[in-house]
């Protein structure tokens, strides 16, 4: 190979866009694309919704029943948790629960689209559940059931806090058979300038570590979106 095609090959090539009598670098264009990005996945859920999306994503949903049910299978009872943690300003946790409670009291969200909308994973609420949801989890199409949890097992409940008092939700997310999969625990405590959140999801302890770092990445999409949700209410 010689010098010239080297060079080609390692030099960074950046792009300036010349539109509407500005001048944009790409990062703006990075955001325009993110915009019709999510345009276009709002579009495609709200056509292809309800049962339609269901029977589209049939096989995957029931390869992700499989998965699930060998992790709680090779667990034992025993629980890891998946955990993301925010620090709000301008809301106060007080604040965020009420709107939780409003919105998600009853594991059921009132406004649908604040559900689906909430993260580009959020497929479909399954339209025979009264609270669920189909999510990417761990790598595959998740379908489950949303309740509130009024007691949790002693093994799930050493994972709250009791440094945050103020409690959002906790629920049980249960398989279509009913299969217990997963927790919600989710906790606030107010600060003087607004909140700490802190929201987890606990798992199976053979859960993968990539599947529990998927999810604190899927955390902190859906919340930071509910967390706007709850402040554009306030107001």
């Amino acid at each position: 190979m010689n010098t010239h095609t080297e060079a080609q090959q390692t030099t960074l090539v950046t792009v300036d866009v010349h539109t509407m009598g500005r001048t944009f670098d790409e990062t703006e264009v990075d955001r325009w694309e993110l915009k019709a990005a999510r345009r276009a996945l709002m579009n495609l859920k709200n056509v292809a919704g309800g049962q339609v999306m269901m029977d589209l994503l049939a096989e995957q949903i029931d390869a992700g029943d499989r998965y699930h049910k060998e992790l709680v299978a090779a667990s034992g009872g025993t629980f890891r948790e998946s955990r993301t943690e925010f620090t709000v300003r301008g809301l106060s946790g007080t604040d965020l629960a009420s709107w939780f409670a409003a919105q998600a009291g009853t594991g059921r969200f009132q406004d649908k689209s604040l559900l689906v909308n909430a993260h580009p994973e959020h497929y479909v609420e399954p339209p025979t559940y009264t609270g669920g949801m189909v999510e990417t989890i761990g790598g595959h199409l998740t379908r489950f059931k949303v309740s509130v949890a009024r007691e949790l097992p002693a093994a799930v409940s050493a994972f709250l806090d009791a440094s945050y008092p103020v409690t959002l939700i906790n629920a049980l997310l249960s398989l279509d058979d009913a299969t217990p999969f997963a927790y919600c625990l989710h906790q606030a405590r107010d600060t003087e300038t607004g909140a700490n959140v802190v929201v987890r999801v606990v798992y199976p302890s053979a859960a993968p570590d990539s599947m529990i770092e998927g999810h604190c990445e899927h955390l902190a999409i859906e919340f930071r979106s509910w967390i706007r949700n709850a402040a554009a209410a306030a107001r």
